[in-house]
């Protein structure tokens, strides 16, 4: 047993961050714009009446990256704003409240207003008297070139919520990413307020809170290529539900429903057909890329692009293991694993 690792974990799962509302009411403006099947699934945790299920047994949930940020905001941004804007400084600290409409819900970080012409002209918002700011840490082999979709989603309900529930109308949302290392590396990102995101936002949280099957809300995560589902408590339900096939199947479709089935086969077909011919353009691009890059000897040019190598990854020649444990005399089979099961959707029509 590691002792200061686990001193650690112990203390920091002992610090919970304290929100005026009961955050299982509603969806949170960090939430909102993440997977709708595992929003929904934690939201009915404690409800399997209402669709809730287990995690998986395996899932651990992580403290690191969260307790980064809460310490990164509490004892240096925080107060560097408090320094900076003084009165003019709102909802930080003691101060800092949790809005909520509907089923939607958000904590912003920090409210400046008024903003001086010359604070509004620095964040690119001419004009504007009010603006709200968000703290967030990044990982130093971030590569940010524009704020991430999941904030800029977080930023339009908070001030949706602003200007709804407050006195306040802020018009503007500044995203401040600091390098987990190196804290003078700042990028900021200022996002101009959209209506119609918040109208979205506020849509898809009733959407969530009010739905009684995990089934009726897309797989949001897997659908966009898993990397959400790494982090996910729910992968194994979830897998389930996406493998739910019929009872039967001699079941004889109806016309009607087999044109249907029909038009989305062609349909899943065109888009494999472009997405197949993309790869092939995407491919020829960055081959010419480097083919320039190599004749002028150059691998970088700050703020376009880098050229590096990768080392490869580690891994064993299963096929020599199980030669030299059998000439060992040892029975692999005693190590053998079954992964879960999968299902698999043939399209067999052409376009």
């Amino acid at each position: 047993m590691k002792i200061i690792a686990d001193t650690l974990d112990r203390y920091a799962r002992t610090i919970v961050t304290p929100f005026t509302e009961d955050r299982s009411q509603t969806v949170g403006a960090s939430e909102v714009g993440q997977c709708a099947r595992k929003i929904f699934w934690i939201k009915n945790e404690a409800w399997p009446e209402h669709g809730g299920v287990a995690r998986d047994p395996e899932h651990i949930e992580t403290w690191g990256a969260r307790m980064r940020g809460t310490m990164f905001e509490t004892h240096f941004w925080v107060p560097a704003m408090q320094k900076r804007f003084g009165r003019r400084l709102k909802f930080v600290g003691k101060k800092q409240r949790t809005l909520v409409k509907n089923f939607l819900s958000a904590t912003p970080d920090a409210l400046v207003t008024p903003l001086s012409s010359t604070e509004a002209a620095a964040i690119g918002a001419p004009g504007a008297r009010a603006a709200l700011f968000e703290c967030k840490t990044a990982d130093p082999r971030t590569n940010l070139v524009e704020a991430k979709n999941e904030n800029v989603f977080q930023t339009h309900v908070q001030m949706g919520l602003m200007q709804e529930t407050t006195r306040y109308k802020p018009t503007h949302a500044v995203i401040s990413y600091t390098d987990a290392s190196f804290w003078s590396d700042v990028k900021e990102f200022t996002i101009a307020f959209d209506e119609s995101i918040y109208e979205a936002a506020q849509e898809r949280a009733s959407l969530i809170m009010t739905t009684r099957s995990a089934g009726d809300l897309a797989a949001e995560g897997w659908i966009a290529g898993g990397h959400e589902c790494r982090y996910c408590p729910f992968t194994r339900p979830c897998g389930i539900e996406r493998r739910n096939l019929p009872y039967a199947d001699d079941i004889e479709a109806d016309p009607q429903f087999a044109q249907e089935m029909t038009d989305m086969a062609r349909e899943y077909k065109l888009l494999e057909r472009n997405r197949d011919t993309a790869e092939v353009e995407l491919r020829t691009a960055q081959d010419a890329i480097k083919a320039r890059l190599r004749e002028k000897g150059v691998r970088r040019i700050p703020g376009v692009l880098t050229w590096s190598s990768v080392k490869g990854r580690s891994g064993f020649d299963n096929k020599a293991i199980q030669q030299a444990a059998k000439l060992a005399g040892v029975d692999i089979t005693q190590f053998a694993t079954q992964g879960d099961p999968t299902d698999r959707l043939v399209i067999q029509i052409t376009v």
